[in-house]
């Protein structure tokens, strides 16, 4: 077994239902491979004081009509690809292994076409925000 720490910041201006700029929002995913191409994850998000928590669990390379938000294949030897489509914009997640115990985090958000702006959940009201701009400031990875 294989557990995958993953942590990333990003910043983004809110355009409806509210307006505001600059939304710092801090995410951590702990992914863990098992036998038979199992893969789980538990994700965290945390704006100012509030957060929320979600898990999944799926066989890697299985499509997002399971129910999943999001879905893990592996892409080479040394890479691992999470693909999470949201209402408006797809995320891609790239897990690098450099090491034994390193690795590297690459995250993408692209709008779909005819989209003009992002539609993401927010943390403190669980209802859909819509926002003009994402920016991924930092990242980190780790392998246990």
């Amino acid at each position: 077994m294989t557990t995958i720490d993953l942590t990333y910041d990003s910043v983004m201006d809110m355009v409806r239902p509210e307006v505001p700029l600059g939304i710092h929002v801090h995410r951590k995913l702990q992914v863990t491979l098992a036998e038979g191409n199992q893969a789980s994850e538990t994700r965290e998000r945390q704006v100012k004081g509030a957060s929320d928590q979600n898990a999944m669990r799926h066989v890697l390379g299985a499509t997002n009509d399971e129910g999943n938000c999001a879905v893990w294949h592996v892409v080479g030897k040394e890479q691992l690809m999470r693909v999470q489509r949201d209402p408006q914009s797809t995320r891609t997640m790239i897990v690098t292994l450099t090491s034994p115990t390193t690795c590297s985090l690459e995250v993408k958000d692209e709008l779909r076409p005819g989209c003009s702006e992002y539609a993401f959940m927010r943390v403190s009201q669980q209802t859909l925000g819509y926002f003009s701009s994402y920016q991924v400031t930092n990242t980190s990875c780790a392998i246990h």
